[in-house]
């Protein structure tokens, strides 16, 4: 996954006109995959998500605050994104969210990354909802920890303690 100052880089360079759209696809469609995998439901739809993100993106490329973080202006479209596709298809099929079968969650022939992004999700699902807010805010919504501590009402040591803790726990489930 590439550094926010790089994908930051790239929108300041797409909105000021300049050719460096390879380079930033490249830079920015795995961050957006990985948002994409995390919200949706419906994992068939990551590369739907991909793309209206990035359609979004171009679109709305002169409305980028250049001050701001690239990464979470992105992380917030990608998101809007895939409620927008779960919303459709929760409609579409009129099934809840809950009785989405495990085989749709199954659209990659690459076992590793599936084995890996199951874990991932499992380890996930075993934290604390804080711990999970917190990790999302940092990593997902790119905030630093006294913006995370300000949003839960926490000290800013307090939640760098258990970023810390979640994410070795993390890195132990999916080694």
């Amino acid at each position: 996954m590439k550094s926010t100052n790089e994908i930051t880089k790239y929108l300041k360079r797409l909105k000021n006109g300049e050719r460096c759209l390879e380079n930033f696809f490249h830079a920015a469609s795995g961050y957006i995959k990985f948002v994409a995998y995390y919200y949706l439901v419906d994992k068939s739809f990551v590369d739907d998500v991909v793309n209206s993100t990035l359609y979004n993106i171009f679109d709305n490329i002169q409305t980028f605050d250049e001050n701001q973080s690239g990464k979470a202006w992105i992380s917030k479209i990608a998101q809007n994104e895939a409620y927008v596709i779960n919303n459709r298809e929760r409609k579409h099929n009129h099934t809840s969210l809950d009785e989405v079968s495990e085989e749709v969650a199954c659209t990659t022939d690459d076992y590793k990354k599936l084995d890996f992004m199951s874990a991932l999700q499992n380890s996930l699902s075993e934290l604390g909802e804080t711990d999970r807010q917190i990790l999302i805010f940092r990593l997902i919504d790119d905030m630093t920890f006294e913006e995370i501590a300000s949003r839960l009402d926490m000290c800013v040591g307090t939640v760098y303690k258990r970023f810390k803790r979640s994410a070795k726990k993390i890195n132990k489930d999916i080694s």
